[in-house]
């Protein structure tokens, strides 16, 4: 069995395992013309957010029989052609005992809305240039504050812990959670979240009913100054509208890890891309380059997890036979 890795410093021991499994080739730096050509040759693909296996790639992956990606999205695979192709998907979708242990998307989150609040990456500027002027970054605290989730799933749930430590008041709107499973905080509708909430946090999967879920209108029930947070896909977030909305004051800051156009980033680059360019005169957003999961705890953990799941997955198949 030949084996494709395009993970980038792939773990040790996570290596040491899949090469129990075949022969393994490690190339981190693949490009996506590259996989083009090359996909055709292997069994199983190990790979993570950065390269597309979308209908163009698998219709050359011949021999491919399964893609081991170490995420819960998966917009980056074309899950219906993958079927039709008899090609299995082994990830971290619906994990949820392991996931619960791998906080780091959660951490970055709350660690953005701090930084908004305090100005913090611009105060730092500020000092390596010499100026120690701390009214120029008067910020706000959290304390008494409100923290809207959407989606209590659970990165929502560490962040309403997070917040709650942080004497938040926590409202969540999600419809497949009931409010008496969670009485810490409130459940209410979007738009009251939108009304109510000083930040609102996104934890909500990218889907077709989830595409452009905060768009003008939802910017424009937010409480005004209020600070967005998105560390789940870009595109549940309209930037177009988002751009508008920061620009007339009336969302008062955004912290991302992932934006709408990423996938592309890796063929196309993001040169002129719109919110970047705001970011980098306004004092406002923060972006940083879909790090949420990507601690050295985080990824030693996940591909472990993932070489073992599909060393188990192979076994299940041979006992089968």
């Amino acid at each position: 069995m030949k084996i494709l890795n395009t993970v980038t410093e792939y773990s040790k021991e996570a290596r040491r395992i899949l090469e129990l499994l075949g022969k393994v080739d490690y190339i981190p730096a693949l490009s996506p013309k590259e996989l083009l050509k090359k996909i055709g040759d292997y069994d199983v693909a190990v790979m993570t957010l950065g390269l597309n296996f979308h209908k163009d790639v698998l219709a050359k992956a011949k021999k491919l029989k399964f893609i081991v990606t170490a995420t819960t999205g998966l917009d980056h695979i074309d899950l219906v052609f993958a079927e039709k192709r008899g090609i299995k998907v082994l990830s971290l979708k619906g994990e949820t005992e392991f996931l619960n242990t791998v906080t780091g998307v959660a951490e970055l989150t709350f660690g953005l809305l701090i930084d908004l609040a305090r100005f913090t990456p611009w105060a730092f500027e500020a000092v390596k240039n010499y100026q120690w002027r701390k009214e120029d970054f008067r910020g706000h605290n959290l304390y008494g504050k409100t923290l809207g989730i959407v989606g209590l799933g659970r990165l929502g749930k560490m962040t309403a812990r997070f917040g709650k430590a942080f004497g938040m008041k926590v409202l969540f709107t999600d419809p497949n959670v009931s409010p008496k499973d969670f009485p810490a905080y409130e459940k209410v509708s979007l738009a009251k979240l939108l009304r109510a909430s000083d930040a609102i946090s996104i934890h909500v999967p990218m889907n077709e009913e989830t595409e452009n879920l905060l768009a003008k209108k939802e910017f424009n029930l937010m409480k005004k100054g209020a600070i967005l947070l998105n560390t789940s896909r870009g595109k549940i977030v309209n930037e177009k509208d988002l751009l508008a909305a920061l620009k007339s004051g009336q969302v008062g800051g955004y912290g991302a890890d992932v934006l709408a156009g990423e996938l592309s980033f890796e063929t196309v680059g993001f040169k002129d891309y719109p919110l970047v360019e705001y970011a980098k005169t306004h004092r406002n957003v923060i972006i940083v380059p879909h790090t949420g999961g990507y601690t050295a705890e985080s990824r030693l953990a996940t591909d472990l997890f993932m070489a073992e799941k599909l060393k188990k997955y192979l076994k299940y198949l041979v006992a089968r036979v």
